[in-house]
């Protein structure tokens, strides 16, 4: 036991602690180990660049007002690029097994694919199933918050809108911190005391903004009603076509036109089989397969029509006539898919109920609105923008200032409450996975580069993994910027550590963390997305 006991003590020398770092039981050989130091640090690097081009584009997204879809569409790209590192990981241990016992470069491409899709498939689905896990289990006065929290961190950017406590201006909130800041904020509001009170005596404004955010002004919302007018325009001239050939079909002169060419016809018919037949000497007996022949050119004269009978005759061809020309103009309607009387003029035409849907669906209106065309701004402001603005805030009071169990499950207002939780916590998870995965492959790369000037124990390897971690955690934590340095954003930080308990703590942290380390690596992303991966939009495009 004494010489034991002297042992660890000699261990604890910075001589035995070097020999115990230095200590690996199957080291590859130096040739072996180059060439796959070679292969992974060129598989990380391009790894490195694709994911700090995502990080940048992340950013652009969450800190940029876009849409809860475009929100979504982006994570999928992150949720495959954090399952490639993962991936590269496994492909790592994969190969150095494989140099170690000598496998065949059959089995070692098999088990190398397999690693590999079982590590982006398991990763991506841990990450869907961590946001399905968080959304399922939070609680209805969370599901409130963020019903409004997402709200106001959309009206921080509205020149009209102000939260205590935080001065920042247009410029500043494009800034890399400003843009975290955007993306963490619903975070950070899960513990702001009186929430809902504070917003009450103002909603209708507040969600007014709100509205208008989303919407855009009424400049851009007029530009669309112009474009739409456009279109509906183009439809109104290929239905005066339609109409006036409708028309024209259906017009007496046309008919006559018809009921003499088709009498002419049944003449000509009648004396291909006998050249002295008429339809005044048509036997009794063959009157009959007279009719029936006639029906099958699409004149449905009568069951007890007579072959001679001519007004009975000229009302099946006009039947006939009028069916062919009415067909002809309705499938000229497919794209409104109801009738419209034929000869309106242009307004009456837009005053259709068909017209007036359509219109309204391709601006996103509600039905209350009564669109008319050719409005000026100040009309179309007056009569369209407004009512519209004013409906969506008085839909948004329904679905969102609610007492708190609405949105608790199976509630009113359940899909409401997990729908703006989950865009709640979807952008501040995306943005952490991004950045941890930057950072450990950053690591790596620097890694791989020292094994491939020298050999590099495991041991020393992970101290070495252990203080940059250390580093990467702590320096950023030792400066600030003008976003982390606001009275808002530590009153939030403080409440977040008193309400939340440890979660809080570490989220109050990691937005901290992540706005005074963006400033130093967003500028350095998008320099990579914009020149080394030629502008990669990864799915979003900024409107």
């Amino acid at each position: 036991d004494l010489q034991r006991g002297a042992r660890v003590l000699t261990g604890l020398t910075p001589s035995g602690l070097l020999h115990w770092l230095r200590k690996d039981k199957n080291p590859l050989p130096r040739h072996q180990e180059r060439v796959l130091v070679v292969v992974m640090l060129t598989l990380t690097l391009l790894y490195l660049i694709v994911e700090m081009g995502f990080n940048a584009r992340l950013l652009d997204v969450v800190g940029g007002l876009a849409s809860q879809h475009q929100v979504e569409s982006i994570e999928v790209y992150g949720r495959l690029i954090a399952g490639t590192a993962v991936a590269l990981l496994g492909l790592g241990a994969v190969l150095k097994r494989s140099l170690r016992q000598g496998w065949s470069r059959l089995r070692t491409t098999i088990c190398a694919l397999l690693v590999i899709v079982a590590c982006i498939g398991t990763t991506y689905y841990a990450q869907l199933a961590l946001v399905n896990h968080l959304v399922d289990r939070s609680t209805p006065d969370e599901r409130a918050r963020a019903a409004l929290g997402v709200p106001a961190t959309y009206l921080v950017r509205h020149d009209d809108f102000q939260l205590a406590g935080l001065n920042l201006t247009g410029e500043e909130l494009q800034s890399p911190e400003g843009k975290t800041l955007l993306a963490t904020l619903p975070n950070m509001l899960l513990s702001a005391d009186h929430l809902i009170e504070k917003i009450k005596p103002q909603a209708q404004l507040f969600f007014e903004l709100f509205a208008e955010t989303v919407r855009g002004n009424v400049a851009v919302n007029y530009r669309h009603y112009q474009d739409s007018l456009a279109e509906l325009n183009e439809s109104y001239r290929q239905y005066q076509l339609g109409s006036s050939r409708y028309l024209e079909a259906i017009s007496a002169a046309s008919i006559a036109r018809r009921q003499q060419q088709a009498w002419s016809d049944y003449e000509q018919s009648l004396k291909q089989r006998n050249r002295r037949l008429t339809p005044n000497n048509v036997p009794r007996r063959h009157a009959n397969t007279v009719r029936q022949s006639l029906r099958e050119k699409g004149i449905a004269v009568a069951d007890d029509w007579r072959p001679n009978d001519r007004a009975g005759f000229n009302r099946a061809v006009t039947k006939r006539v009028q069916l062919e020309a009415r067909n002809a103009y309705a499938s000229g309607l497919k794209s409104v898919d109801r009738w419209i009387d034929p000869g309106l003029p242009r307004g009456q035409f837009f005053a259709q109920l068909p017209i007036q849907n359509k219109w309204r669906d391709a601006l996103h209106l509600p039905y209350m609105i009564t669109l008319q065309p050719d409005l000026s701004l100040g009309g179309f402001e007056q009569t369209v923008y407004r009512p519209t603005i004013s409906h969506d805030a008085k839909q948004l009071i329904e679905d969102r200032l609610v007492d708190p169990q609405s949105y608790r499950d199976r509630g009113e207002k359940a899909q409401i409450g997990r729908d703006s939780y989950r865009a709640l916590i979807v952008p501040m998870i995306a943005l952490l996975f991004s950045l941890l995965g930057a950072f450990t492959h950053i690591f790596k790369c620097l890694g791989f580069f020292g094994r491939a000037l020298c050999y590099v124990p495991p041991r020393l390897y992970m101290a070495a993994f252990a203080g940059y971690a250390l580093v990467v955690l702590a320096v950023p934590m030792l400066w600030t910027n003008k976003v982390t340095e606001q009275p808002l954003f530590l009153d939030l930080k403080r409440q977040n550590g008193s309400t939340l308990g440890v979660m809080g703590w570490l989220i109050a942290h990691s937005v901290q963390w992540t706005a005074q380390v963006q400033p130093v690596f967003y500028p350095l992303n998008e320099r990579v997305r914009l020149h080394l991966l030629g502008g990669l939009t990864y799915g979003y495009q900024p409107q």
